[in-house]
C-alpha cells in the first residue's frame, strides 16, 4: 500500500473511531434508535435511499413487492424521530389500508420503529405517539375533507394511484403541509396513467424528485413463487405497469384506439351526408356551470354526419366543443349551431370548425336531429328550446352507465366507420381541435379515470341513436349479403 493509500486509510479508520465514540456516548434510548436507523441503510436497495436535493414530494413510482412500503415507513419514523414534538401524517386509500398495511403490515410501521421508541398506540385514532413527543397519524384519503384543520411536517402518502378523490385529498393536504422550515412529503404508489401521477411526473426536477424501481429489484425478499407468477404476464400491459413500474399511456388502455379513427384527406372535398345529429351532454345543474371554477363539469357538444361510403354506412366528426355555459348562453349557442350548415358546395368543401364560419353557410346540411341527454339541465333545456320553436330529441340511456355505454359503441370504432378529418398542416394527423375529445375517448376506461368525460356521453349517445335506428351496423355482414343502401334524406313533404 503506498504512502497516499495507507494515510487515507488511516483518516478513515479515524473517522469510524471516532463515530463509535460519538454513539458510545448516546442515552441507551437514542443509540437503539441510531443503531435501528443504520442496520436499515445497509440492507437498503438505492431505490429506496432518501434522494438528495431541496425536494419538497419524493414520488417512489415503483413496481409491485418492490420495497416502497418498506422505504416510506423507514423514512417516516426515523424523521419522527430526529425531529422531536412534530407531527407526521400517513394516508392511504381507505382506513383499512392505513391499519393493516401502513401501520401493522409486515413492513408497516409497528414492525420499523423499536417498541422501546413508541409510547402509545391508539388503533382506533391510528395513532403512534414515540417517547419523543413526535405524534404519527392516519388518515384516509377516502375522506378528504379530513384534513382540513390538520397540519404537519411531513407526509406519506401510499397507493397515490389508488385514491379515488386523489385531487381533492391532494390538495387538502398540500394546505395542510406547513410546519417546521421544510415540510416534504413522501408518496409512494403502483403508477397508473391518473391525472394527478402524470402532473407530478411533469414536475420532475421541479419541486418533484422521481425514483423508480421494478418488482424484480427487491426479488431476494419475495416469496421464490411469486417471480413465476408475474413473469407469466412478461410482455403485457399490466406487467408493465405493476410489475416494471411504467407510466403507462391513458389511451394503450382505452377501449378506443386512436388507431380505429380513419382521416378524411383534407385536399377531398367533403361527403353528401344524409343524416346530421348535433349532441349535446349538459352539465348536470346550473351549478355545475360556474365559470370560476376550473373544476367544474362543462357541456359538451359534438356534431356528426352520416354518409354512405365503401359500400357501408360511416360517420364523420363535423364540430366538438367544450364550454361551461349557464342556461341562456347555452341556449343562443344551441341555436346558433343548429343553424350552421355541413357537406360540400360544389367542389368546395364546407365545415364549420375547419374555416371559422360563425354565420349560417348556404349549402351542405343543417343538423336533422338536435340530440339531449334527458336529465339534469338538459330536460330544462329542451324545455326553453321547444318554446323557442326548435324541438330536441331526448336521449335516454336507462340504466346504462357511462363505460357500458362505450363498449355498446365500441364495435363501430373497431370496424373503422368513424372518421376525422385530416389537418392540411400536418398530414396524417386529424385537425388539432379534435384532440381533447381523441384524448377522452381513448383514455376513458371506468369512473374516475380522466378528470372530464363530456365528450364521451356526447359520442356515445350520438352513435348509440345511429345503431337503434339501424343507421349504422356493430356486426360486420356476411359477405353473402348485398349492401344496406344509404338512408334516404330527410324531407319536409308539405314544403312547397
Amino acid at each position: 500500500m503506498g504512502p497516499a493509500l495507507l494515510a487515507e486509510s488511516h483518516e478513515i479508520e479515524a473517522t469510524f473511531a471516532a463515530a463509535r465514540q460519538r454513539r458510545a456516548q448516546l442515552p441507551a434510548v437514542e443509540r437503539l434508535a441510531y443503531d435501528k436507523h443504520m442496520a436499515w441503510l445497509a440492507q437498503a436497495h438505492a431505490h429506496q435511499i432518501e434522494p438528495e436535493g431541496n425536494w419538497r414530494t419524493w414520488l417512489l413510482l415503483a413496481g409491485r413487492g418492490a420495497g416502497k412500503t418498506k422505504c416510506a415507513a423507514e423514512w417516516a419514523w426515523w424523521e419522527s424521530w430526529r425531529d422531536p414534538g412534530s407531527r407526521t401524517l400517513v394516508t392511504a386509500p381507505t382506513l383499512g389500508d392505513i391499519r393493516d398495511t401502513c401501520f401493522e403490515g409486515e413492513s408497516g410501521l409497528l414492525n420499523c420503529i423499536p417498541h422501546q421508541l413508541i409510547r402509545d398506540h391508539n388503533r382506533s385514532l391510528s395513532e403512534i405517539v414515540l417517547v419523543n413527543g413526535s405524534l404519527i397519524k392516519g388518515i384516509p384519503a377516502s375522506e378528504p375533507e379530513r384534513f382540513r384543520g390538520g397540519q404537519w411536517h411531513r407526509v406519506w402518502a401510499d397507493e397515490l394511484a389508488a385514491w379515488t378523490y386523489d385531487e381533492d385529498a391532494w390538495q387538502m393536504i398540500m394546505f395542510a403541509l406547513r410546519l417546521g422550515k421544510n415540510p416534504r412529503m413522501v408518496a409512494t404508489t403502483t403508477p397508473k396513467p391518473k391525472q394527478l401521477i402524470r402532473q407530478l411526473v411533469a414536475r420532475s426536477g421541479k419541486d418533484v424528485t422521481i425514483t423508480r424501481a421494478t418488482s424484480m429489484s427487491n426479488m431476494a425478499n419475495l416469496a421464490p413463487t411469486f417471480r413465476d407468477q408475474i413473469m407469466a404476464m412478461e410482455g403485457t400491459v399490466i406487467f408493465r405497469q405493476e410489475a416494471l413500474g411504467e407510466l403507462i399511456s391513458p389511451e394503450e388502455s382505452g377501449i378506443v384506439r386512436r388507431s380505429h379513427f380513419r382521416l378524411w384527406p383534407h385536399d377531398k372535398p367533403l361527403p353528401q351526408f344524409e343524416l346530421v345529429i348535433l349532441s349535446l351532454d349538459t352539465a348536470f345543474t346550473e351549478a355545475t356551470m360556474d365559470k370560476r371554477s376550473g373544476d367544474t363539469d362543462p357541456t359538451a357538444c359534438t356534431v356528426w354526419g352520416l354518409f354512405y361510403y365503401e359500400k357501408r354506412n360511416n360517420v364523420m366528426l363535423l364540430d366538438c366543443w367544450d364550454a361551461r355555459l349557464g342556461m341562456p348562453d347555452l341556449l343562443r349557442r344551441t341555436k346558433r349551431e343548429m343553424s350552421i350548415s355541413y357537406g360540400d358546395d360544389g367542389d368546395t368543401a364546407l365545415i364549420k370548425p375547419l374555416f371559422g364560419n360563425s354565420k349560417p353557410l348556404t349549402s351542405g346540411r343543417k343538423p336533422d336531429i338536435l340530440l339531449i341527454e334527458d336529465k339534469g339541465s338538459g330536460i330544462s333545456l329542451r324545455q326553453m328550446l321547444e318554446r323557442e320553436g326548435l324541438e330536441a330529441y331526448a336521449y335516454n340511456p336507462g340504466r346504462a352507465d357511462k363505460l357500458t355505454r362505450l363498449h355498446i359503441v365500441s364495435p363501430i370504432f373497431a370496424r373503422r366507420m368513424v372518421w376525422l378529418p385530416e389537418s392540411s398542416k400536418h398530414p396524417g394527423q386529424p385537425r388539432n381541435w379534435i384532440d381533447p375529445l381523441l384524448h377522452q375517448l381513448c383514455s376513458y376506461t371506468g369512473p374516475n379515470s380522466i378528470k372530464h368525460d363530456d365528450y364521451v356521453d356526447s359520442t356515445t349517445q350520438a352513435l348509440r341513436l345511429m345503431m337503434d335506428k339501424r343507421l349504422l351496423d356493430a356486426v360486420q355482414a356476411k359477405k353473402d349479403e348485398p349492401p344496406k343502401p344509404p338512408p334516404k334524406a330527410l324531407s319536409n313533404p308539405y314544403a312547397a
